[in-house]
C-alpha cells in the first residue's frame, strides 16, 4: 500500500513537472513574440501617451497609458513582423519608433521637449531611426527660425533681400538633409529603416524624389525584397518602384 502510495506520488510529480515545463515554454514563445516599449521621463507624472503602428497606408492605435509618479511607462505589443510604431505625447507631437518580435526598446529623457529631448536604446534598427530623426529635427528647427524671420521682416525695409538671403540659406538646410539621407541609404541599403528615410517629408515634400532620386527607390527596392519579401512595407513600396517604372515608360513612349 505505501508503495502504490509513494508510486502515485511519483507519477503525479512527474506530471506536475513535466506542466510546469510545457507552461515555461509557453512564456518563453510569448516572450520572444513580444516587444516591449518602456522608459522614464522627467517632468511626465501623469502626462498620457499613445502608441500607434504605423501601417502603409494608416495609422492604428494600439494601446494608451498614463506614466506614474516616477514617470515611468511600458507597453507591451505582438508584432507579426518588423515595422513602425509611434509614441505620440498628450500634446499631439509624435516620436516614430522601429520594433520587431523579441525587441527591448528603453526611452528616456525630457517630456517636456518631446520628442527632441528623448534619447532611445535598443536594436540597431531603433537607434538607427534615432539616429535619423535626431539630424532631422535639427534642420527642421533652422527652417523653423527662417521662417519666423521671414514672418517678422514683413512690414520693414529690405523685406526683398532679407527673402533672397533666407532663400540661399534653405537652400544649403535643403542640399545637408539630401545630402545626409543619400548617405544613410548608401549606409543602410537593407534595412527597414532607410523607407523612413526616403519617403520622409522635410516641409511639404519628401526630400529625395522617385524622379530625381531613382536610384535610391531602386537601390532599397532590390535589398529589401532580397532581405524582407515578405514584409508589408517592402511590398509596398516594391509596388511603388513598378508604379514609378511603369509610368516613365510610359511618358518615354509618349513624349507629348
Amino acid at each position: 500500500m505505501k508503495g502504490e502510495t509513494n508510486g502515485k506520488m511519483i507519477r503525479c510529480f512527474v506530471v506536475f513537472f513535466c506542466s510546469l515545463v510545457i507552461l515555461s515554454a509557453g512564456c518563453k514563445t510569448k516572450s520572444r513574440n513580444q516587444a516591449t516599449i518602456s522608459g522614464q521621463f522627467i517632468h511626465a507624472a501623469g502626462e498620457k501617451i499613445i502608441l500607434l503602428e504605423l501601417d502603409t497606408k494608416s495609422i492604428r492605435r494600439i494601446d494608451s497609458t498614463s506614466l506614474d509618479a516616477a514617470g515611468k511607462f511600458a507597453f507591451r505589443t505582438n508584432p507579426e513582423e518588423p515595422g513602425f510604431y509611434m509614441l505620440q505625447s498628450q500634446q499631439g507631437k509624435v516620436l516614430v519608433l522601429y520594433a520587431d518580435k523579441g525587441n527591448t526598446i528603453t526611452l528616456s529623457g525630457d517630456y517636456s521637449s518631446f520628442p527632441d529631448g528623448i534619447i532611445v536604446n535598443g536594436p540597431k534598427e531603433a537607434e538607427l531611426l534615432e539616429e535619423f530623426f535626431r539630424f532631422t529635427r535639427k534642420n527642421e528647427k533652422k527652417v523653423d527660425s527662417l521662417e519666423n524671420l521671414l514672418m517678422e521682416g514683413q512690414e520693414r525695409p529690405g523685406y526683398d533681400r532679407l527673402t533672397a538671403e533666407i532663400d540661399s540659406v534653405f537652400k544649403n538646410i535643403w542640399y545637408n538633409q539630401r545630402e545626409f539621407e543619400k548617405a544613410f541609404i548608401d549606409r543602410n541599403p537593407a534595412s527597414l529603416v532607410s523607407l523612413i528615410v526616403l519617403n520622409y517629408a522635410f516641409g511639404r515634400y519628401p526630400v529625395l524624389s522617385p524622379e530625381e532620386d531613382s536610384v535610391y527607390y531602386l537601390k532599397l527596392d532590390q535589398n529589401l525584397m532580397s532581405a524582407f519579401p515578405d514584409n508589408k512595407h517592402v511590398r509596398f513600396h516594391h509596388q511603388r518602384v513598378l508604379e514609378y517604372q511603369r509610368e516613365k515608360a510610359i511618358k518615354q513612349n509618349h513624349p507629348d
